[in-house]
């Protein structure tokens, strides 16, 4: 009989052993640097799954207080099928509720849906992640310029405003790396490129001011940029699809706890899909 895996905490050395678990389950070698970055600096924790001293299986959780998010699940192509993927996913549920957050939420594939719906998780709206080619930006609504420190307390309340939660402890990791903000004055809404791919969270209070920054975002040096939208903000999949973006894949928000009061309409990109 092949050895069960054992689900565990990963230790510092795991940390540097995620690339290829990531690679090998067909996610990409980076999300070990998002992983990680959510466990040194978001109060979160990664599991890993253990067989015969190889690492096969992932999952990671981050804190914003009330609210937590999973992510980064993956399951080696040899140990699927056995139930590894809902258990990993359960350890990271345990760690957050102990943590006494009240929502879990994560992104779904259409393969691990079923799996965090018998986990008692329920369904959102679908996000959409759309790639498409860097341009010139056009002219349009609000001027965008750069983000400065004095900034950040207003960009951390849009946030809230927006998601319900409170991001607080990522924005500030993230901002002094550079960030954008619609209006001369308050900002409107805010750009915060990602660490891991090109694209990054976008939030605004208004149509105008959110399409702005997403015209800033395909301003970006490269071939082409990725950006996750929720389906549930038509204005941006539309203003995407126009600019000759197209569906990479899906995923569907799903929360487990009380339903979190956020506004879709106010997000135009997001981090990434680990934590929204």
């Amino acid at each position: 009989m092949p050895e069960r895996p054992a689900i565990r905490p990963a230790a510092p050395e795991d940390l540097a052993r995620l690339g290829p678990v990531y690679e090998e389950s067909g996610f990409g070698a980076r999300l070990a640097g998002v992983v990680g970055f959510a466990k040194a600096r978001l109060a979160g924790e990664v599991v890993v799954a253990e067989a015969g001293g190889e690492l096969v299986g992932v999952a990671a959780g981050a804190v914003f207080g009330a609210t937590g998010w999973i992510g980064g699940v993956a399951v080696v192509p040899a140990h699927r099928r056995a139930g590894l993927g809902g258990a990993l996913t359960e350890a990271v549920v345990d760690f957050l509720e102990a943590s006494r957050v009240a929502t879990v939420l994560l992104h779904a594939t259409a393969l691990g849906r079923p799996v965090y719906e018998r986990l008692g998780f329920v369904a959102e709206t679908a996000y959409l992640t759309l790639a498409g080619p860097t341009l010139a930006p056009a002219a349009r609504g609000p001027s965008v310029r750069a983000g400065r420190a004095a900034d950040l307390e207003a960009v951390v309340a849009l946030d809230r405003a927006a998601t319900g939660e409170d991001r607080r402890r990522l924005l500030t990791a993230l901002w002094p790396a550079g960030g954008l903000v619609a209006g001369d004055g308050e900002p409107l809404g805010y750009h915060l490129p990602s660490p891991w791919r090109p694209g990054g969270a976008i939030v605004a209070t208004s149509p105008d001011a959110g399409l702005t920054l997403l015209d800033a975002v395909r301003a970006a040096p490269g071939d082409d940029v990725a950006i996750s939208v929720p389906a549930a903000n038509p204005a941006a999949v539309r203003f995407l699809e126009a600019a000759g973006f197209t569906e990479r894949y899906r995923t569907v928000r799903m929360h487990r706890g009380p339903r979190v009061a956020w506004d879709p309409t106010a997000l135009f990109g997001a981090h990434n899909l680990f934590w929204g």
